[in-house]
């Protein structure tokens, strides 16, 4: 099938998601993997966010003089699919294209559809998408949060923040007996409020007051957003994160890793990226929808957002040294209740597994989360939620909703 649309479908990222690539980098030919979910640890309630009102399906039915060369084709996958290294099913596979979600389709040949992934030619099964022409109509980019690159800096306060010098607790209250909320690594930084006394100082974590020892901070010039995040985009690839004064590289983003957005350009995103701002080209970073779920192996984090909108944000237990969480992006293949599982004696009320045999479920049997608890004492593989954690986990989150694990 064939439809024509407006090109800035492509360039908001929302309705079809069109020329957004949610697709991981599996071991080689293995399976496809379909579905996956992950959670967090304190709920907050749901803001919605306003965003331009766009039908689904813009279909252009008369349009006069088009210029060829601002026509793009676009493969979208009507389920999810397998991309291959060639057109050979015995090819490599290089990552997957999940249903609804495309790629820049250069060329059909009989089964297969060459398309770009990751700045490269691969190959998608014809029989599994459907074929898109993006027009890409003048003016049409004109939309709100779209900014010149010189304009950027428009979408920040300066502003002072705290930057790790070691790994650090963020801690709910200004004492070592108050709960973690997260793990600040060295070189992660929060925004600064003040010192709150000889020992702690006081941040801004998710929007709202908390704590990190002052011995393990350094306190530097900085920025903070004026407006709430736009989108989270992830890395298919090792990325650049430049300064937007000069430019410079300040750090490399590795693959897998996610950044928040604040404003874009026709070819950049402005990001926070581990408490840093900056510019990243949207080469190599692609947006994860919606609603998805976070979960950082190192800090032992699983943060779920809804409508960009972060609503769960929790310490967990991944897999120990001797079975680790398989980094990736997932998706969450099925939802189950009350699962049993003889070979471990083990009873679950809630499993929404990913990635074969690993998955999200609630873990009543422990008593604490987060930190290095997961080297010795971790799961099998399995990510482990607090059980007052997973039901709001399991209500926000349905099947293909996608589940970044990063380290």
């Amino acid at each position: 099938m064939k439809k024509t649309i407006h090109k800035k479908l492509v360039s908001l990222g929302l309705a079809s998601l069109l020329s957004v690539t949610l697709g991981c980098n599996p071991k080689k030919n293995e399976d496809i993997i379909t579905d996956e979910n992950v959670v967090s640890d304190n709920v907050f309630e749901i803001v919605e966010i306003e965003k331009p009102e766009i039908a689904e399906e813009e279909i252009i039915s008369e349009i006069n003089d088009v210029d060829e060369t601002n026509v793009v084709t676009y493969a979208r996958a009507n389920t999810n699919t397998n991309i291959y290294k060639s057109a050979d099913k015995k090819s490599d596979k290089l990552g997957i294209l999940f249903n609804g979600l495309s790629l820049e389709c250069v060329n059909i040949n009989g089964e297969w559809a060459e398309v770009i992934y990751d700045g490269k030619s691969a190959y998608i099964k014809v029989e599994d998408i459907d074929i898109i022409e993006c027009i890409d109509v003048p003016n049409e980019e004109n939309i709100p949060f779209i900014y010149s690159r010189n304009d950027l800096l428009e979408c920040l306060n300066e502003t002072k923040v705290a930057v790790a010098t070691a790994r650090v607790n963020v801690r709910s209250e200004a004492n070592t007996n108050s709960k973690i909320l997260n793990q600040l690594s060295k070189g992660e930084s929060l925004e600064y409020v003040n010192d709150y006394n000889d020992e702690w100082i006081e941040v801004i974590y998710n929007g709202k007051k908390a704590y990190l020892f002052k011995e393990y901070t350094d306190i530097k010039s900085g920025y903070s957003a004026k407006n709430e995040m736009l989108d989270m985009v992830y890395m298919t690839s090792k990325t650049p994160l430049y300064d937007i004064d000069d430019n410079r590289v300040l750090t490399n983003i590795p693959r897998h890793e996610v950044a928040e957005v604040y404003g874009r350009t026709n070819d950049c995103y402005l990001v926070k990226c581990n408490g840093q701002f900056g510019y990243i080209s949207k080469e190599h970073a692609c947006t994860l929808g919606d609603t998805y779920v976070v979960i950082d192996i190192s800090s032992q984090n699983l943060k779920l957002y809804v409508d960009d909108k972060l609503i769960v944000d929790t310490l967990i237990v991944t897999g120990k040294d001797t079975s680790p969480t398989y980094c990736g992006l997932f998706s969450v293949r099925e939802k189950e209740r009350n699962v049993y599982w003889e070979e471990f004696g083990v009873k679950v009320k809630y499993w929404m597994p990913f990635n074969r045999g690993e998955g999200m479920h609630d873990a009543k049997w422990r008593k604490k989360f987060g930190g290095d608890i997961y080297h010795k004492d971790g799961s099998h593989g399995c990510v482990n939620i607090p059980t007052k954690i997973m039901p709001t986990i399991y209500d926000n989150v349905d099947i293909g909703a996608p589940v970044l694990v990063k380290k």
